[in-house]
């Protein structure tokens, strides 16, 4: 359901504005920098909109590159509490094959490859068979 209405204005210049109800998903899943060992989550870089999944979902999970003792506030980092997370898994690369800034490195050479392997069912299937379904964890 949407909601229309006129905003302060709007008799000027004739627009309008439409709202639309806020999303919250079952489950959010993403991958952050670094844990503490009480659920605390800190990322950075450019997040998006990653802590608002997270706080809008009903379930969360995240994964991340390494837990800490202590987060280290870092400039433009943003911490997600550990009471609106569910799970925190370690998974070392798993942002791959972009990057997480200052830990891991973006596969440059994946997305230029990417881009020819997805337009072509063939391709994509065959893709995923070796990297997905019969890939063996490192």
């Amino acid at each position: 359901m949407a909601f229309v209405a006129l905003h302060p204005g709007a008799e000027v210049t004739g627009e309008e504005l439409v709202a639309v109800p806020a999303l919250r998903p079952d489950v959010a899943i993403i991958h952050a920098q670094e844990a503490d060992r009480e659920g605390n989550v800190q990322l950075w870089g450019i997040p998006g909109v990653q802590k608002e999944a997270v706080l809008a979902a009903s379930r969360s999970l995240v994964t991340v590159e390494r837990i800490v003792d202590e987060l280290r506030p870092r400039p433009g980092g943003v911490v997600i509490p550990g009471w609106s997370i569910d799970l925190v898994s370690l998974a070392p690369g798993g942002s791959r094959p972009s990057y997480s800034l200052g830990i891991t490195e973006r596969d440059n050479d994946f997305y230029r490859a990417w881009d020819e392997i997805s337009r072509d069912r063939e391709s994509f299937s065959a893709w995923m068979q070796q990297h997905v379904l019969e890939a063996q964890p490192a």
